[in-house]
């Protein structure tokens, strides 16, 4: 924060700043619909089988068990996609369907989008979490000022205020669509 901003920051203000962090990131999750850091223990959700070889699930970046109808699957026999990378988003099973029925099928997961949010996101943070700070400060030489949320931001120099512009466009890239 200091390294983006330019300036020093009091030791005494580091709990207060690790808060607007955190409720940064809550909000940053929230707008696109994911949870970048993933759960560090796999838990448990829910989803309606429709008689498919394919499920759509949220993501995660590993799956411990599928069971259908409390019947486990054997890991050879589905492909967790995409292939090559996380998050995982999409299941396609190889010898049988998710069996029709509500809440049939059981997904113990690391649920989350990446291990460790990703560098554009924590960019995004930062920014969000300065413009919070700026605004704070009263800073000088503002251009303009604007609400994330319930906090307000201000950024004091033009390179600011377009970095600010860049993170709508990483945050819009990042949204999560449910059809």
């Amino acid at each position: 924060m200091e390294n983006y901003l330019l300036i020093t920051i009091d030791a005494s203000f580091y709990d207060q700043i690790e808060s607007w962090q955190e409720q940064i990131e809550k909000h940053i999750d929230k707008l696109t619909g994911r949870n970048f850091v993933a759960d560090d223990e796999a838990t448990e959700k829910s989803y309606d089988g429709d008689g498919t070889k394919t499920l759509l699930i949220d993501d995660c970046v590993s799956i411990d068990e599928i069971k259908i109808n409390d019947k486990e699957i054997d890991e050879a026999d589905y492909y967790l996609y995409p292939a090559n990378e996380t998050p995982k988003k999409k299941i396609v099973l190889a010898g049988t369907v998710f069996a029709k029925g509500n809440q049939n099928v059981t997904i113990k997961a690391k649920w989350g989008y990446s291990v460790e949010a990703p560098d554009d996101i924590k960019f995004a943070a930062t920014v969000m979490v300065a413009g919070i700070i700026n605004y704070s400060l009263n800073a000088e030489g503002e251009t303009q000022s604007e609400s994330i949320g319930s906090y307000s931001v201000s950024y004091k120099n033009e390179k600011q205020w377009q970095d600010f512009d860049r993170i709508q466009a990483i945050l819009k890239y990042y949204k999560r669509y449910i059809f």
